[in-house]
């Protein structure tokens, strides 16, 4: 920090308070202020001068001068979310209550189905895995919606993102679902020969 005694001291009479200044006397706060404003009226110039210029590249607004996102896109953005979460979440009780009322007749309903398909059931023997699997399935359904449902919902009153929430347990449940049914399946060697014999019939 400078001694203040050393400084240069203005020697003009400065005015007194009521009273008007002496002739030649000019504050120096208004100096400073009038060159503060001649740069800005300077640098104003030279960048109007540069954007006439032939050929002059315009001025772009980037993502970092840009401003933030107004509250209406903000707003259609969250509703869509909740639209969207809300849909996902209906299809998610619809699958879940499909499981639940499938697991009595879980391997008979499979099995039906293979055989429309084409497929040889007869020599299936693994009926009671098929009825095990279809509770496993059922159960993890149960859970992951359960909890999906709670994050979900709690997303959503802090007008957070949520639509992946239903979406992630969706695919976490389908993954379970054929896993469990694969293994049963193709853990059945009497079946997996009569299809490979089936595909091997001219």
């Amino acid at each position: 920090m400078t001694d203040e005694s050393s400084a240069p001291r203005d020697a003009r009479p400065r005015p007194r308070y009521g009273e008007y200044a002496p002739e030649g006397w000019v504050s120096p706060v208004a100096d400073a202020a009038a060159a503060r404003e001649a740069e800005l009226a300077a640098k104003a110039a030279e960048s109007r001068a540069v954007d006439a210029r032939p050929g002059a590249a315009p001025v772009t607004q980037t993502a970092s001068t840009a401003g933030p996102a107004t509250p209406a896109a903000l707003s259609t953005g969250r509703r869509v979310d909740r639209i969207a979460t809300l849909a996902l979440i209906g299809l998610a009780v619809y699958n879940v209550v499909g499981n639940v009322v499938l697991v009595p007749n879980f391997s008979a309903t499979l099995l039906d189905l293979l055989r429309r398909s084409g497929y040889d059931v007869d020599t299936f023997t693994s009926q009671a895995g098929l009825q095990t699997a279809g509770a496993v399935i059922a159960v993890t359904s149960l859970v992951v919606f359960v909890v999906m449902l709670w994050w979900s919902l709690r997303r959503l009153r802090a007008g957070r993102l949520s639509f992946f929430v239903p979406l992630a347990a969706g695919v976490l449940v389908t993954a379970v679902q054929l896993v469990a049914v694969f293994s049963v399946v193709l853990g059945d060697a009497a079946f997996v020969q009569s299809v490979m014999d089936a595909g091997n019939r001219p």
